[in-house]
């Protein structure tokens, strides 16, 4: 029998933009090994106000139906295109209590969240995306809007500022593993900086871009150009140094102009690709 290695959560407010998700979690498990969970949580605030406590207990479980439906609906059409089985939970409670709760209840190995369609890189208190980065130590996975990870041979992979050892024990081996064409690293510099590339592999090709205010825009151009697929990023961290620290403030910003599906890496994550 075989027993899955990983887990992947996707968090999901069953809008147009989580259906990518759920198929780049899906997509993505085949890789890996992974199982597929999706949690939904109705906010307090989407129910529409009622008269009475009557008329709002039964709104609540009129909204709690129609969440479950749509839910179900979303999962059984991804079932249907995949063959790969999902597991669903739908709950009404605060959004950031509940996502934290269970996400300590099934300690996820990656979290998959849709993309917004508003600059919802702008740091805020409230953000919900902001909130599952700073909290999860695990791997979280942007969709892109539109395009989808195609596991394949000819997959096209790219590392936006990051070297092998930035990464979990063995994710980059395992990533030439998979495909065949060359990795992409993206490197953003001061205009004194050095990268020296002569210590990449023949399978690695790298591009160096000067630090400015349209950096990300040039990137997001050259990402286009090389047809990524999935792009690497790794996340801020404590230890992070002086010389990375123009990057790595502008995540927010590469997750909003980049149009591909990015894996946010922390060093404390032990995910793998297989």
């Amino acid at each position: 029998m075989n027993t899955s290695k990983y887990t992947l959560l996707v968090l999901t407010d069953l809008s147009r933009s989580c259906e990518a998700a759920l198929e780049n979690a899906v997509n993505l498990s085949k890789i890996i090994n992974g199982t597929v969970n999706v949690f939904h949580i109705i906010r307090p605030s989407d129910i529409p106000e009622c008269e009475n406590q009557l008329a709002a207990m039964r709104c609540i479980d009129e909204e709690r139906i129609r969440r479950k439906q749509q839910l179900k609906s979303l999962v059984h059409t991804t079932f249907k295109n995949t063959g790969v089985h999902i597991q669903t939970n739908c709950v009404l409670g605060n959004l950031k209590d509940e996502a934290k709760t269970y996400i300590e209840k099934i300690q996820p190995d990656m979290i998959v969240l849709g993309k917004r369609t508003q600059k919802w890189f702008q740091l805020q208190k409230d953000h919900f995306t902001r909130f599952v980065l700073d909290t999860f130590n695990g791997s979280v996975l942007i969709s892109g809007k539109e395009k989808t990870i195609q596991p394949s041979e000819k997959m096209s992979f790219g590392m936006l500022h990051t070297v092998s050892d930035a990464f979990p024990s063995g994710i980059a081996n395992d990533l030439r593993k998979l495909s065949k064409n060359p990795v992409k690293r993206f490197y953003i510099r001061n205009s004194k900086e050095i990268v020296n590339t002569n210590a990449f592999s023949e399978k690695e090709i790298a591009y160096e871009f000067e630090n400015s205010n349209t950096v990300m825009n040039t990137i997001s151009d050259y990402v286009s150009k090389n047809n990524i697929e999935l792009l690497y990023i790794q996340s801020e961290t404590k230890n992070t140094t002086k010389r990375l620290q123009h990057i790595t403030s502008s995540v927010k910003e590469a997750i909003h102009k980049i149009n591909v599906p990015i894996l946010i890496v922390k060093n404390t994550s032990s995910i793998q690709l297989q």
